[in-house]
């Protein structure tokens, strides 16, 4: 039998450890990482020879470790790579007492800590061989970082991407906007002009949710909000969670458009975003302006059932998502095969006579405003 021999400097760099919810495994000749929550990994192999500290005059390409004494390399630090020469205008070009240079942002007030961990009393929580939590592609070296509030690094290009994406279908929703280990809202001097508008827009949802859940009358409700309650002394979390809000494509403002958890029964992300239309904007029956809240909250009943409208469409028609989602069926059948109220989503006979709607309107198949969504009776939902 073969004894391999394990030298002492093999030995000293082997280690394995839980780092920021992300399991490694790191040897002085592989790395290998893992993430639990989004079941990803990744596994490095390293041609073993110890790394010099990526200095002033090193020859070695800081992003992505390109050796040379020629070209780019001998005066900057970058390969002439065209990804490494993007990162390179946005980075910091300052050097750590400890040799490093500086894996943060261009012109910082504070730069961020040497990723090496080689300055004492750093608060970082990561280190150069973590993987970007947000791409799970390249390490934080790789590219500029940037250490948020919270005391995470991200790569700053990730952070703006995720930003300027937003939210996935076409309910507003503001999971994009937090940190990914720690699920705290993002915040950087770099991000900031993205997250103005971010931020006006949860101020603008959570103001119409909570004016929602007011005149509903849930917001004492003991169940959520008691002691044991999830969203104990939280009604703000419980409103944005159990409404639907969309952004109006024309005028740009967040709509009532009926509970979530009709949305979350349908899914799916494919949608067509110049199809939001708010009923202020969407105004085709004329309806009477409410003389508090103006067309803020004006509410449309789908044509082909008894819900809340999200969708305008044809510069004519409204429908609920479920409805919208099946519209090449639903705007097929003749007026007088649709059901007569109660009508549930996607053109289907419901059981009783009492309207979901609890309102009074015209046969099923015909555009009907229901009014200002806050000034009507709370129990008329």
């Amino acid at each position: 039998m073969h004894m391999r021999q394990v030298c002492k400097e093999e030995e000293e760099a082997i280690r394995v450890d839980l780092h920021e919810g992300c399991g490694r495994t790191k040897l002085f000749w592989i790395l290998a990482l893992a993430d639990s929550r989004t079941l990803k990994a990744l596994v490095e192999f390293r041609d073993g020879s110890p790394r010099k500290p990526v200095g002033a005059t090193s020859g070695i390409c800081r992003f992505c470790g390109t050796t040379g004494n020629t070209g780019l390399l001998a005066v900057g630090n970058i390969c002439a790579d065209h990804d490494c020469q993007e990162h390179g205008k946005n980075a910091c070009s300052k050097v750590h007492p400890c040799g490093h240079i500086c894996g943060g942002v261009r012109n910082e007030k504070t730069c961020l800590p040497c990723l090496h961990r080689c300055l004492p009393g750093s608060n970082l929580k990561q280190d150069a061989d973590d993987m970007c939590m947000i791409c799970f592609t390249e390490a934080l070296s790789a590219a500029p970082a940037i250490q948020l509030q919270c005391g995470h690094v991200f790569h700053l290009h990730c952070c703006r991407h995720v930003l300027m994406k937003r939210w996935v279908g076409p309910r507003i929703t503001f999971g994009f906007s937090l940190c990914p280990i720690c699920k705290v809202p993002m915040e950087h001097p770099t991000l900031a002009d993205q997250l103005i508008s971010i931020k006006e827009l949860y101020e603008d949802v959570r103001r119409k949710a909570l004016m929602r859940l007011e005149y509903e009358g849930l917001h004492k409700a003991e169940a959520a909000f008691g002691a044991s309650g999830r969203y104990h002394q939280d009604p703000a979390a419980y409103a944005m969670e159990r409404y639907a809000y969309y952004v109006c494509y024309k005028c740009q403002k967040a709509y009532y458009g009926g509970e979530a958890r009709c949305d979350a029964q349908v899914g799916g992300e494919t949608f067509d975003p110049t199809e939001l239309v708010c009923g202020g904007c969407s105004d085709v029956a004329r309806a009477q302006m409410c003389p508090k809240h103006g067309a803020d909250f004006l509410e449309y009943k789908c044509r082909y059932c008894c819900s809340v409208a999200v969708f305008f469409c044809f510069g004519t028609t409204h429908f609920c998502k479920p409805c919208h989602d099946d519209f090449h069926r639903v705007t097929t059948i003749p007026k007088g095969e649709l059901p007569s109220c109660p009508a549930g989503p996607k053109a289907k006979q419901l059981e009783g006579d009492e309207c979901p709607l609890h309102v009074k309107h015209p046969s099923t198949g015909e555009e009907f405003a229901l009014g200002c969504g806050i000034c009507r009776n709370p129990h008329t939902f």
